[in-house]
């Protein structure tokens, strides 16, 4: 029987984060089913919370239309920045400065570039990650914290649903900066994959 892991996401980036760790293990890993996708308002006081009430939702959904065995998984994010107080953090609001109005890419960079240059052109940042998975009958949570290393130039080209990607420094070369924008596909997967194999890892145990 074929086993399918939806990721119901609008972010292409989210999405790819985790492609290759689901689909070197066999798993029909897809953004959305048929295309259908569902109205949620994430309106929920924390990251966990909002995940669940995604899930559930779409997973009622798409029930109807499957008789696979599959689970939705969803995620959410917040970060936080070293040298910011607690009002300055973006915590859950990465893209949502106001707490309402969801940034644009440019919006976001600005944003970010901004903080770092204040704070001497680098910066440490930890991302906190929090999973669902569920299975129509079980939510299964796993969480984890990435630390990074933000830098205050941008580097090109834009990657989508991840542009933060363009400010994060992987290693130097030659007293230049990598960003994780500049990795190829296999590079970049390679540096994810101590995140992105286990995460899979624990979805897939559920399936």
């Amino acid at each position: 029987m074929n086993k399918y892991v939806f990721f119901p996401t609008n972010n292409v980036g989210k999405f790819d984060r985790y492609k290759k760790s689901f689909e070197k293990n066999g798993i029909l890993y897809r953004r959305y089913y048929k295309d259908i996708k569902v109205d949620v308002i994430e309106d929920e006081e924390s990251l966990v919370e909002n995940a669940k009430k995604k899930a559930k939702a779409y997973y009622s959904e798409y029930k109807k239309y499957l008789k696979e065995k599959f689970l939705i998984m969803t995620t959410d994010e917040a970060l936080y920045i070293d040298g910011l107080n607690d009002e300055e953090q973006p915590g859950i609001y990465v893209r949502r400065f106001d707490g309402l109005n969801r940034a644009e890419d440019q919006e976001v960079i600005d944003k970010y570039t901004s903080f770092v240059k204040k704070m001497g052109g680098e910066v440490r940042a930890k991302w906190v990650y929090s999973l669902i998975a569920f299975d129509g009958k079980n939510y299964y949570d796993y969480s984890w914290d990435e630390i990074v290393l933000f830098g205050d130039t941008l580097h090109l080209p834009i990657t989508k649903g991840y542009v933060l990607n363009n400010i994060t420094i992987v290693k130097k070369e030659n007293n230049k900066n990598i960003m994780l924008s500049d990795l190829s596909d296999e590079e970049r997967y390679n540096y994810l994959a101590k995140y992105t194999d286990k995460v899979c890892k624990f979805v897939i145990d559920k399936l």
